[in-house]
C-alpha cells in the first residue's frame, strides 16, 4: 500500500488497473492481505487493521427518497491497554490516507481542531485558519490520547462529526 496525495475521487482508473482490481476481487483472502499491509511491522491485531482499512475506504453517501442524506464517513474509537501500538497504527493510517492528519488530544484545543480567526500580519484583515479537522476534510483525522483532552475541547468536535460542518463565531 502506497500513498499518493490525491483524493480518492481523483484517481484515474486505467484499463490495466481495472483488470487488476477485478482479478484481485475474485481471489480469496484479499481483505486480509490488504489489512495486513497496514503497518506490517506491527504483528497481529488483524481485526483492528481490518477496521482501519474500512475507515480508510469509507462508504458511499446515500440520498434517501425523502431527501435525507446518509453520510458514508465512518467514525472510529480505538481503545486498548497501554503499549499495544495504538498510536503507531494511527500514525501509519494518517500517513497513508490522502488527506490524513495526526494530532494528540493532550496538546489540542477545540480551536486547534476546528478553526481559529487570526489577524493577517501583512493586510491586517481577519482570516480563518483551519485546524486538524478542516485539514483532514474528505480524509482521516487521527486524534491520539482523546481521553486527555479537556471536556470543553471535546465538545468542539461534535458538530464536525455529526453535521460535517464547522461554525465559527467571532464577536
Amino acid at each position: 500500500v502506497t500513498k499518493t496525495k490525491r483524493r480518492y475521487q481523483e484517481y484515474e482508473v486505467t484499463a490495466e488497473l481495472a483488470a487488476e482490481i477485478e482479478q484481485r476481487s475474485r481471489e480469496s483472502g484479499t481483505y486480509g492481505k490488504l489489512a495486513r499491509s497496514i503497518a506490517p511491522e506491527i504483528f497481529g491485531m488483524e481485526d483492528v487493521k481490518k477496521a482501519l482499512l474500512l475507515q480508510l475506504v469509507g462508504a458511499s453517501t446515500r440520498r434517501m427518497g425523502d431527501g435525507m442524506k446518509i453520510r458514508g464517513d465512518l467514525h472510529m474509537c480505538l481503545m486498548g491497554d497501554p503499549g499495544v501500538a495504538k498510536s503507531q497504527l494511527l500514525k501509519h493510517v494518517a500517513r497513508l490516507a490522502p488527506r490524513g492528519v495526526y494530532t494528540t488530544g493532550k496538546g489540542s484545543s477545540g480551536v486547534g481542531l476546528t478553526a481559529s480567526v487570526l489577524k493577517d500580519q501583512f493586510t491586517g484583515e481577519l482570516v480563518l485558519e483551519g485546524g486538524a479537522l478542516v485539514l483532514a476534510d474528505q480524509g482521516v483525522c487521527c486524534i491520539d490520547e482523546f481521553d486527555k483532552m479537556r471536556p470543553e475541547d471535546r465538545v468542539a468536535i461534535h458538530e464536525a462529526m455529526e453535521q460535517q460542518t464547522i461554525s465559527v463565531a467571532k464577536a
